[in-house]
C-alpha cells in the first residue's frame, strides 16, 4: 500500500480490496496478493508515514500475515517491534485478528459499518472501529476529521502526508 498525493481515491468496494487498485503513486495490490506473499510464512511489516510537519514515522511489526478469503483475510502478527520503530507507537495490534471490512462488506465488531461511519469508505481490518486508518480519507492538511487517512501515535493524530505498508523477509 502506498499513498502520497491523494490523487486516488481509497473508498472502494470489496472485489476491489481483493484484487488491487492504484497506479504508480497512490495503490493497494490486493487482499489476494497480500495473502499470496505472506504465504505460509508470516512477514515483517513495516510502516512508513510523513506527517504535514514533514516528520518521519516508521513501525515494524513481527509476524504479519493475511489468511485467504474464506476468512475475509483475517490479519494476525506476533509483535510490535519498539526497537526498530521510532515515535510512531503501536496502531496495530488492535486490528489483529479481524476480518477485513470494506464499504460494502461490513466484517468488524461494531454495531455499525466502521468503513462507512469512521474509515472514510476506505477498506482496513477494523475492529470497533479503528486504531489506524492508513485507507481512510486524504486531507492536504493536518486535520483530525472523522475518516481520514492516520496512524495514530504520529503527530498528534492527525491526518497524515503519507503513509506507506511494506511487507519484508523476516
Amino acid at each position: 500500500m502506498n499513498r502520497s498525493n491523494g490523487s486516488l481515491s481509497f473508498a472502494r468496494s470489496w472485489s476491489e480490496y481483493e484484487t488491487g487498485f492504484g497506479d504508480g503513486t497512490d495503490f493497494w495490490i490486493g487482499l489476494r496478493t497480500i495473502n499470496e506473499l505472506c504465504g505460509s510464512t508470516p512477514r515483517l511489516l513495516r510502516m512508513e508515514a510523513v506527517s504535514w510537519s514533514n516528520v518521519f514515522y516508521a513501525s515494524e511489526f513481527s509476524g504479519f500475515s493475511v489468511a485467504n478469503a474464506s476468512t475475509s483475510y483475517t490479519m494476525t502478527l506476533s509483535s510490535y517491534l519498539a526497537a526498530s520503530s521510532n515515535t510512531s507507537g503501536d496502531s496495530l495490534t488492535y486490528h489483529k485478528g479481524m476480518k477485513f471490512s470494506t464499504m460494502d462488506r461490513d466484517n468488524d465488531l461494531s454495531g455499525s459499518s466502521c468503513s462507512q461511519s469512521s474509515g472514510g469508505n476506505g477498506g482496513w481490518w477494523f475492529n470497533s472501529c479503528s486504531m489506524s486508518n492508513p485507507s481512510g480519507v486524504y486531507y492536504t492538511s493536518a486535520v483530525t476529521s472523522r475518516g481520514r487517512m492516520c496512524w495514530p501515535h504520529t503527530d498528534g493524530n492527525n491526518a497524515l502526508k503519507s503513509i506507506r505498508l511494506m511487507l519484508l523477509m523476516p
